[in-house]
């Protein structure tokens, strides 16, 4: 990443761990034939996210400021790698985390050092908390939609996908969350063509999940689907928001999938392209089949094995297969979050066109396998996840 260090903010000590040059696949049989697609995969970089490149630059500035301790608020992916550079420079880090970020990550924060605090209260709560506690004690903010040097790492992405195809680009997928890697990605492409290497941003195609579709529903009509959002794209409304918004009103477009459709996409990732995309970065590629277009590139933010559990929860329901049906899949999310559901509720409940005799046949497979179990009470049979 450091490549370009003269396109990014100067810093006294450099902090790296080889982020940054990651490879930009051709599709193969994900996607039919006439249409040209790349994926971007950044779970090369060294924690397994594109978040690396803003811990690179966060902690370079934080170390060359002698801050004495790093603090900040996240969703995982930025905590983790964070604490990987504050340790590589020697330097403290805080980490505070909702209490819905799943153990992979904590582990791997822990693993580096980190003190992990996890609060039940949202992400928005919490970044507002250490961006106050921050100001107050003197303490280095690396919570990513509050440092301008996150996004400053972050668009380096751009300047890779323009040096590999240069102009020939029409559009990049990318999942929206709080929407920094879309304004990342703006402002690399904005930068190049300031530069007069390239004559326009790409369409900017930000996916999000039907379960919170935060600027998409600011956009266009969304009907709410009543799933709920997936981790790491649970925000309310981010202090960036309005910025984003005038983004994608200029140079983007929105796409919302359904979680049926960010996990078929994760299947066809894993099993026609060899890359295993955690849930909310196979979204971007689930917004491609959604709406697709020639000559684009699909970002791939983060390995799924930091966030296995959208796939699979072999440990809790000894359930061993990492793709199984989606139905069956949408069923035992359903029930781990509603148990003692009736059949005919989860049919209601289930949002998925499917017949309410298809999702008896289901429930009674799961029954089979061991990883429900059904009980009459009251003269109705309620099913209930087993642990």
């Amino acid at each position: 990443m450091w490549r370009y260090s003269s396109l990014l903010p100067e810093v006294r000590i450099k902090v790296t761990l080889g982020e940054g040059s990651t490879p930009l696949i051709k599709a193969g049989s994900s996607v039919r034939g006439d249409v040209n697609v790349w994926f971007k995969d950044e779970t090369r970089n060294p924690t397994g996210s594109f978040r690396d490149r803003a811990a690179a630059i966060m902690v370079s500035d934080a170390v060359s400021g002698k801050f004495k301790r790093i603090i900040l608020a996240s969703d995982g992916n930025t905590g983790a790698s964070v604490a990987a550079y504050a340790a590589r420079a020697g330097i403290p880090v805080t980490i505070y985390l909702p209490k819905w970020v799943e153990d992979e990550k904590i582990i791997l924060m822990k693993s580096f050092g980190a003190r992990v605090l996890v609060e039940d209260k949202t992400l928005d709560e919490l970044l507002d908390y250490v961006h106050d506690r921050a100001r107050r004690e003197g303490f280095y903010n690396a919570s990513s939609t509050f440092n301008y040097l996150a996004l400053q790492g972050l668009k380096t992405i751009a300047f890779e996908i323009y040096e590999r195809l240069g102009s020939n680009v029409n559009a990049v997928y990318l999942p929206l969350g709080s929407g920094l890697t879309l304004l990342s990605l703006y402002e690399g492409f904005r930068e190049l063509v300031e530069l007069g290497l390239t004559s326009r941003v790409p369409k900017l195609m930000g996916v999000e999940a039907c379960g919170r579709p935060l600027y998409s529903s600011s956009l266009h009509d969304v009907p709410p689907c009543g799933e709920e959002p997936l981790p790491g794209l649970r925000y309310l409304k981010p202090v960036i928001y309005e910025h984003v918004l005038e983004v994608l009103e200029k140079f983007g477009e929105t796409v919302v999938v359904s979680r049926r459709q960010v996990l078929e996409a994760a299947e066809k990732l894993s099993r026609s392209e060899g890359l295993f995309a955690e849930a909310s970065s196979a979204v971007s590629f689930a917004g491609f089949l959604e709406s697709p277009e020639d000559k684009s590139v699909v970002l791939i933010t983060s390995h799924g094995l930091k966030s296995p559990e959208a796939y699979s929860k072999a440990r809790r329901l000894r359930f061993t297969e990492v793709f199984p049906g989606v139905t069956k899949r949408l069923i035992l999310d359903l029930l781990s979050r509603n148990p003692g559901l009736t059949g005919y509720e989860v049919w209601r409940m289930l949002g998925v066109n499917i017949s309410p005799q298809a999702v008896y046949q289901h429930l009674k497979e799961l029954e089979a396998r061991g990883l429900l179990r059904s009980v009459d009470e009251e003269g109705r049979r309620r099913y209930y996840l087993v642990k």
